[in-house]
This record gives C-alpha cells, sequence and structure tokens, in this order.
C-alpha cells in the first residue's frame, strides 16, 4: 500500500504565508547585488482542530539558513548566516513575543480559511491503463493513476484477485496540480495471465468507502476470440440486410427461392450483388 500526504500536515495542509524582507545588516553579511531574504510562516493543524504547530522558516536565496518550530520552543540554526539569525532572535523579550502571537495568528487564520483549505473535501478521479515495456521484458506494467484530490492525504493499493500486491509496486511523488488539488501514479509490474483480475483501491477523506477499479487481463487468444466475434457479427448483419433487400424485390417479379439460389451461385463464383439484383428487376 502507498501512502501519501505533505508532511506534518494531518489530513488538513497547511497554511503558510511568506514574506520578503530586506537584509537587516546588524546580523547578516553584506548582501551581493541580487538577493532575497524570506521567511515562512506555517500553522500545521492537527486533525482538523484549531491546536497548531506553528513553524517559521528563514531562507536566504534558495537556502533554509534557520528556522524557528513551536514544538522545540526557539530558532535552530542550519547555516553560519543563520546562525546570526538564531542567536539575535533567541532572547527571551523576541521569543516571548512570538510565544503570545503564535497562537493569535494561527487562530485567526485557522478561522479565516478553515471553508477553503480545512472543511474543502474533493473526490479522486482513478483510470488504470497498461503501459508498454521493451520487448525482451517479461513483465508488464500497470499504471494505476490518481488525479483531482484534495486534501493531500491519500492511500493507493493495488489488489490481485482480491488480495493486497505489494510486490513489484512503485509510485510517484505526490503532485500539486496547481488549483488546489493533487495527483500521484502507482505503478505495477505484473505477469499477465488468463483470468487473473487486477484492481487498483484508493482510500481517501472525502470517500465514505474506499473506491476499486478493476482491470482484468485479456491475452491474445480472448482478443483474437473477440475480434472474430465482432467480424462474424457484421457479416450476419450484411447478409440480413441483402436478404431483406430480395425479399422486397420479390413483389417485383423475382420469387425468394430463385433470388436465393441465384445469391449463393452468385457468391461462389464471384458475381457482384448489382448483377443479382439487376436480374430481379
Amino acid at each position: 500500500m502507498v501512502s501519501a500526504g505533505i508532511a506534518g500536515a494531518g489530513c488538513t495542509g497547511a497554511l503558510i504565508v511568506i514574506i520578503a524582507l530586506r537584509v537587516n545588516k546588524a546580523h547578516c553579511t553584506e548582501p551581493p547585488e541580487h538577493f532575497l531574504l524570506q521567511e515562512n510562516h506555517e500553522c500545521h493543524y492537527v486533525n482538523g482542530t484549531q491546536q497548531a504547530r506553528y513553524v517559521e522558516r528563514v531562507i536566504w536565496g534558495q537556502q533554509e539558513i534557520c528556522y524557528y518550530d513551536s514544538d522545540v520552543g526557539y530558532y535552530v540554526a542550519r547555516t553560519e548566516e543563520g546562525r546570526r539569525i538564531a542567536e539575535y532572535r533567541n532572547r527571551l523579550e523576541y521569543l516571548s513575543f512570538l510565544w503570545a502571537s503564535v497562537e493569535k495568528f494561527c487562530s485567526y487564520s485557522y478561522r479565516r480559511f478553515k471553508s477553503v483549505a480545512m472543511d474543502r473535501k474533493v473526490k479522486p478521479k482513478i483510470k488504470i491503463y497498461p503501459m508498454k515495456t521493451e520487448s525482451s521484458h517479461p513483465h508488464n506494467l500497470l499504471v494505476c493513476s490518481v488525479t483531482r484530490f484534495y486534501p493531500s492525504d491519500i492511500r493507493v493499493k493495488w489488489l490481485k484477485n482480491g488480495q493486497e500486491h505489494t510486490g513489484n509496486v512503485v509510485s510517484s511523488e505526490l503532485l500539486p496540480n496547481g488549483d488546489w488539488t493533487f495527483q500521484m501514479h502507482v505503478k505495477l509490474e505484473m505477469v499477465p495471465r488468463r483470468g487473473d483480475v487486477y484492481a487498483c483501491q484508493v482510500d481517501h477523506i472525502s470517500l465514505q468507502t474506499p473506491m476499486t477499479l478493476q482491470w482484468e487481463v485479456q491475452t491474445y487468444s480472448a482478443k483474437s476470440k473477440m475480434i472474430a466475434g465482432i467480424v462474424s457479427l457484421v457479416l450476419g448483419l450484411m447478409l440480413i440486410v441483402v436478404g431483406l433487400v430480395l425479399y422486397l424485390k420479390n413483389g417485383e417479379g423475382c420469387s425468394w427461392p430463385a433470388a436465393a439460389q441465384s445469391w449463393d451461385a452468385d457468391m461462389q463464383s464471384g458475381i457482384s450483388t448489382t448483377h443479382l439484383l439487376e436480374d430481379c428487376s
């Protein structure tokens, strides 16, 4: 079984506020000509409640240099530049202000965005399709594509003949679609055998019960029989149409037995149906 979700977000996700700042030279080195110092403020709500874990990240360029975690209670440095910021902010008066502000910030954000981020649930869409492999490879690949779901926490597993199949299963990363929904793809390496039934089962908070989509192995022989059946059906319909035409023409002086005999003879000799109809006219 494959499970995915945003780390630390529970079933509700995280509210992230990004603030771009100029460098304070009191605790940073001289900046280059082009730079970006930013802070990410995150409220991670637990199981849909207002109980929150607050995380603040200080990022220089594209690197996190220090962070604050309410579960830790103080700033932790990741780089030398981050150490200077952490030392400056770990003063008691700064931390006291932060501790008092965290609850207000996360509580306000919870009330403000609850209907958008917390209560919103979108059911996933499932599709199974085979993927081509190298001709020398003895196995085939089945892909279970799960898309358009929210929130991000989801569990996907493959079933073979009703039993969970865990071997040779590879999952993609959880991918955002850019519209507050997500997608992921779980591949199963399998050897197709006639009669085997594979199924992709998805469990998500938006579903009352897990959603299951089946895929049955069809061998080359089975496909050939199906094609032969379709061809036979088409030919049969053609014969019925021709017979109906002959029957209708019978009212104009051509008897059905004669028409049928003429049809059989012409079919054997390769004469077209146009000639037959001319004889009955």
